[in-house]
């Protein structure tokens, strides 16, 4: 009975693995380092495992899979997709389990739309911020410009996505973001301070 044991147990490590690695309806926080601050800005964020188990990040041309890897296989697997989409010749991703509740992706989701690469829902979370969300929606496009309208309770408020404090605004449910096409001369903010000022507190 001997020669079986390994065998036993080497059927049981895959689900082993698959319990504790990454299903869908999980988030995961990317971190990119290695590279210049507004590059890892198009990175980094949080992002859901979809229902076929891949995440999809920002500029890739596939989603990256997930389902049933630990943080680290998947940031490996990431940086793989980024090199073979050339992307980035040395990158260098940190992930992990987001924290954080996910309420769902019904009435509570922010909606997130205008100059993005995928409108649509972002599950929302405690804690989620402005630039989270985007990050969420893959990112503004290639068109983007500065300004971000936020609709909360029927009041909207112009946000300067060059002003890091703006985007570090924590979003509530039911939250709208709308990305701005920039100027074609010029893409000067269109809010104020005293606006904006309650939403910073």
């Amino acid at each position: 009975m001997k020669p079986f044991l390994p065998l036993a147990l080497a059927a049981l490590l895959p689900a082993l693995a698959a319990a504790d690695g990454l299903e869908p309806g999980d988030l995961v926080k990317v971190t990119m380092k290695g590279i210049g601050a507004a590059e890892q800005e198009k990175v980094n964020g949080e992002y859901k495992v979809g229902e076929a188990g891949g995440v999809r990040l920002p500029m890739l041309s596939a989603p990256v899979n997930a389902k049933g890897l630990t943080a680290e296989q998947f940031a490996r697997a990431a940086e793989a997709a980024y090199k073979a989409d050339g992307i980035y010749t040395s990158p260098a991703i940190e992930a992990e389990v987001a924290k954080g509740k996910i309420v769902n992706n019904g009435p509570d989701a922010v909606s997130v739309g205008g100059r993005v690469r995928r409108a649509g829902d972002a599950p929302y979370r405690q804690g989620l911020t402005v630039v989270q969300a985007l990050n969420a929606a893959g990112g503004r496009d290639d068109f983007a410009g500065r300004n971000v309208m936020l609709i909360r309770a029927g009041t909207s408020y112009w946000l300067d996505y060059s002003n890091l404090k703006h985007k570090n605004i924590v979003l509530l449910p039911n939250d709208a973001l709308q990305v701005e096409p920039r100027g074609a001369i010029t893409d000067g903010w269109k809010g104020n301070d005293e606006m904006v000022k309650p939403l910073l507190k």
